[in-house]
């Protein structure tokens, strides 16, 4: 696992129009292996959306420019990039008509990616900003493990198997905290499956079991490493709402655009959610109430007035 150094602004404008369709334009631009990895991917998803990539030079330096623009008509939009270990986000808008108003609702959530819950000392080294230390490493290599033998339990899972398990990671956790330095890592990771086949010669296992583990294992260190990768990614949302914004959680508000400004440390647990609500009165239908209001007040002073002079 090698922590990337390049860098991305990741730009998206929304805009949400009152008939319920929903613009969104993507911008990012930076190093052009940053670009064309798998962390944070631009939607293609048919005809109504284009994407346009382009280079330019800043400083010296190739900065490589993607911009992808598309309208969506559903009021759910949902996006699962083609590698499953990229960011993955929903879009989800509605609107309540009343009366005399129209309340436009917005929610876009991006899907945590389970740091400080699955790693927590990587976790830790992340919002210190101490990534280049390896005190962390021993754990992530451990949870790995251990979510790989998870994955090659057969069903139903028993307590002799979950217990089998459990005495492999403690043996692999301790082979891992005697990791000293990227060196040994590097030897580790090129000879991955001579590495797990000696560290489980005790157990007497199958050379078939100890490829199958090495290849589990490599399917959790992708969505670590693209975790990683998000780390030098910055995110600013754009939303214009419909009308007239009554609630959010936005950063900030510019005029009449709400904005977001976050990076990998809003997405290391959980969902993060954004939020907004708007609200468009109807004035041809208050107009109306008030034109029938002062016809009835009208009504009612003549018949007093004919009723006085009676």
């Amino acid at each position: 696992m090698i922590i990337a150094g390049a860098c991305v602004e990741n730009l998206i404008f929304i805009q949400l129009h009152p008939d319920g369709q929903t613009y969104m334009r993507f911008h990012s631009q930076g190093d052009s292996t940053d670009i064309w990895n798998d962390d944070f991917q631009h939607p293609f998803t048919g005809r109504n959306w284009s994407t346009r990539t382009s280079q330019k030079i800043r400083n010296g330096d190739s900065i490589w420019v993607r911009n992808t623009k598309g309208l969506i008509r559903d009021s759910i939009f949902v996006y699962t990039p083609e590698s499953p270990s990229g960011l993955s986000y929903k879009l989800k808008r509605w609107t309540i008509r009343g009366r005399f108003s129209s309340n436009h609702h917005f929610e876009m959530t991006f899907d945590g990616r389970q740091i400080k819950s699955d790693y927590p000392l990587l976790y830790q080294a992340i919002l210190s900003e101490k990534m280049d230390s390896l005190h962390w490493l021993p754990e992530a290599l451990t949870v790995i493990i251990d979510k790989s033998l998870m994955d090659l339990i057969s069903e139903p899972v028993t307590i002799k198997n979950q217990q089998w398990n459990q005495r492999l990671v403690n043996h692999f956790r301790n082979t891992f905290a005697r990791i000293q330095s990227l060196a040994d890592l590097k030897q580790m990771q090129n000879n991955r499956i001579n590495y797990i086949i000696n560290t489980l010669k005790p157990f007497q296992v199958d050379t078939s079991f100890s490829e199958t583990l090495a290849e589990t294992m490599t399917i959790h260190e992708e969505y670590l490493q693209t975790s990683l990768d998000l780390d030098d990614d910055s995110f600013e949302i754009k939303v214009l709402m419909p009308g007239q914004v009554v609630s959010t959680n936005s950063s900030s508000l510019n005029q009449d655009t709400l904005v977001w400004s976050f990076g990998l440390d809003s997405l290391l647990n959980g969902k993060f959610i954004l939020q907004a609500e708007s609200v468009i009165y109807d004035t041809e239908n208050t107009e109306k109430i008030i034109i029938l209001g002062v016809f009835i007040l009208l009504i009612f002073f003549s018949l007093l007035l004919i009723r006085q002079f009676e």
